[in-house]
Parts: C-alpha cells; structure tokens; sequence
C-alpha cells in the first residue's frame, strides 16, 4: 500500500528543515510528536528520552535480565539490569574488550526505576544548589535512558569514578571506537551539548542496535539529529536497512538530496520493499562490499550448525561366512 500523499509532504518539508545544516551545526531536539513508528516508539531500540521526551513513573521494561558482565564490586551484581537484547549485546563488548585488547570493562549503573532516579537528582541538587546545574548531570526523573533498561555506564580499573577521566583511558578510547560494533552509541558528547543538554559523559553508552550504532557513529551526531531524521523514513526502513544505507540517506537528507530516494522508499509496495532497499543501498556500498555483507554486519545471526547426519541408504549386511 503506498504511503498517503501528507506523509510524503511531511518528509519534503522536514527535509527542507535539514538543507544548508554544517555537520557543526546540529538541529536542536524538537519537543514534536515522533512518527507512528514501533522502533521510535516508547520499547523500540530507538525511543528518544530526554528533558522534552519524558515516560511515566509507572514505565518498567518487561524483559529485564542480569548481564553476564564483571562489576566493580559483588554487591553490584545483583543490581545491574538491562533489556534481553541490550544484556546480550553488552556481554559480547565486555568479550570483546577483552579477548582483542585485554581490557577489563566494568559495568556500574544499569536500569533505574523513576523513584530512583528521582531520589539521584534530588541529590545532585541538594549537591550543586540548583536545579540547573543539577540537570547538567543528571536527567530529572522520567528523562533518563537508564529507566529504559537500554543504558549502562561503564568504568575500568583505571578509573573507577564515573567523570570525564574515563574518555582518556585506554579502555575508555575503546569504547569510543568500537561500542557501535555491538549496538551501542555514545550518548552525551561535549560538542553536543546544546542538542542533549548535557556535558560530556564517556562512560554512558546506550543501545540502538549495530545497523543505527553504526550509522550514528559514522555520522557523528547525537540521537536527537539521528531520530528527527528517522521520524521521515519507512518503519521497514528503520528495521531492515544496513548501517550503510542509513548513513549514506542521513548524510544525503542533511544535504538536502535526498528526496527521489526517499520517495521511493515510502511509496514501495510490500513485496518490492526487499529490491527497492537493494537498490537504494547500492550507492552508498564502498569498493569490494557487497549488499549481503553490509547486512550481515548490521544483523548478524548466530552460525548455523547442521543437524545430526541421516543415513537414508537401505542397511546392508554382510553374508555370514560359510563354515568350511
């Protein structure tokens, strides 16, 4: 079914909005209702939270797990929760941190409930007399990712206090460089401080799977630029194109040459969506990758492994031998 002529004026004149945009020059959150959009929406791996976005107090994640991960401390342990694909996704960094560089990553702070993130930033203000500065540091509650379930703030051995030190460790310069290899981004940069409201913070990280982690971190902006771009594009889009498609449109949208892509992506039919995709990634693809490996990286699945062997041959049996 093709998409309604408003929503492709909508994406026109949203498009309009990012024409001329520096990559210094970054859109301020909008307080605007998001597109009808499941992973955009308030569970989905891209849902934008922040002092304009806010949940309820009664908001808690159904699918809750303990990450298989180091803390600093045992008492720790039993604390640290996130969502199932988060969890996961959190246990194979720490792996890899370790067995690549022998890093050891901790994790500190995990899901929060509304009541203590409250308890947090009722704090911090009594801490820095105000609650303005207080904001600068910690999200009021029912603004912060960690009530989520889809945040975690990391420390290393190096430094275990959460401050910018962290961003300067060998561990910490890891992240940096490889979180979105698993699905991570890093959420409050310094030079984005106008667009999050918040001063820098190496050590949070925030899961949005590898496709968009790996866009994001591609095209170096924060999530609010990231998702008023996504707003526009096909929920179909948002879950089955590779980093590399949506970095390519992104890149093209804040150049404002987007617009014959992006129409034909919203007026595909079901049953063309898989071609239409192909070839809309084509451009975008760098010497030597193939669109199949551009997904497998985006959406990598586990190895198949064959089942056990079934011989269908008719069983023989050897005559028994003769007596002489």
């Amino acid at each position: 079914m093709k998409k309604p002529l408003i929503v492709l004026l909508t994406a026109s004149l949203m498009l309009t909005a990012f024409n001329g945009i520096a990559e210094k020059a970054l859109p301020s959150p909008s307080p605007a209702p998001l597109a009808d959009s499941a992973i955009l929406s308030l569970g989905g791996d891209l849902f934008l939270i922040n002092r304009d976005h806010r949940i309820s107090k009664s908001y808690e994640p159904e699918d809750l797990v303990k990450p298989d991960v180091q803390t600093r401390k045992d008492s720790l342990q039993e604390n640290i929760l996130m969502r199932g694909n988060a969890a996961r996704a959190l246990e194979k960094m720490f792996r890899a941190a370790l067995f690549e560089k022998g890093y050891a990553l901790y994790a500190t702070s995990g899901y929060r409930s509304y009541v203590i993130q409250q308890i947090l930033f009722n704090s911090k203000t009594e801490e820095v007399g105000s609650r303005e500065k207080a904001q600068r540091r910690v999200a009021p509650a029912g603004a912060s990712e960690h009530q989520l379930g889809l945040a975690m703030d990391v420390q290393a051995p190096s430094q275990l206090n959460l401050n910018t030190a962290f961003g300067s460790t060998t561990e910490g310069k890891w992240v940096l460089e490889n979180a979105h290899r698993f699905g991570f981004i890093l959420r409050y940069k310094e030079e984005w401080r106008d667009v999050t409201g918040y001063s820098e913070e190496p050590w949070h990280i925030r899961y949005v799977g590898i496709a968009h982690a790996s866009a994001i971190y591609e095209l170096d902006i924060p999530l609010e630029t990231y998702v008023e771009m996504a707003s526009v594009l096909p929920d179909y889009v948002l879950t089955g194109a590779s980093h590399v498609l949506l970095a390519g449109l992104m890149r093209d949208m804040m150049q404002g040459n987007a617009d014959e892509t992006l129409a034909e992506l919203s007026e595909a039919e079901e049953e063309e969506r898989e071609d239409v995709l192909r070839d809309a990634t084509a451009p975008y693809l760098k010497d030597g990758m193939s669109y199949e490996q551009a997904l497998w990286y985006a959406y990598p699945t586990p190895k198949p492994t064959s089942g056990p062997r079934i011989d269908l041959d008719e069983e023989t049996r050897l005559a028994p031998e003769k007596g002489g």
